[in-house]
């Protein structure tokens, strides 16, 4: 979310409670709409959701990296012409200082569902 606010995208959805999925205003980010943003993406292969004219979805799940993250920012930065050509805007040790700080207790299992689930299956 940081390298967001850096780069003036304005996610709408309560970054405080969200689970996979984050909604970006894109005439508050200065994009043009959700079409034109979707098109840049699509340019490189990655889909974004249309929401409606002005927001798209980003839909994360256990399979994203910290890789992929790096190269939404990178799309990001490209678009908004904040570097000169797609892989530069991020520094070479933008991995280094970055830790797992949990899963939110607001929305971490309080059930052992999946526990159970996985040894009743055995």
């Amino acid at each position: 979310m940081e390298e967001f606010k850096k780069l003036n995208i304005k996610v709408v959805t309560d970054t405080t409670k969200f689970f996979d999925t984050l909604v970006i205003d894109c005439e508050a980010s200065e994009f043009v709409s959700s079409d034109f943003l979707i098109s840049e993406f699509h340019k490189r292969d990655i889909n974004l959701r249309r929401v409606d004219a002005n927001h798209v979805g980003i839909t994360l799940n256990e399979t994203t990296t910290i890789d992929d993250l790096a190269e939404l920012i990178e799309i990001f930065a490209f678009t908004k012409n904040k570097s000169d050509e797609q892989g530069t805007y991020l520094s070479d040790d933008r991995f280094e200082n970055i830790s797992f700080k949990g899963m939110p207790s607001s929305i971490a299992r309080k059930t052992g569902f999946m526990h159970q689930q996985i040894f009743n299956s055995m």
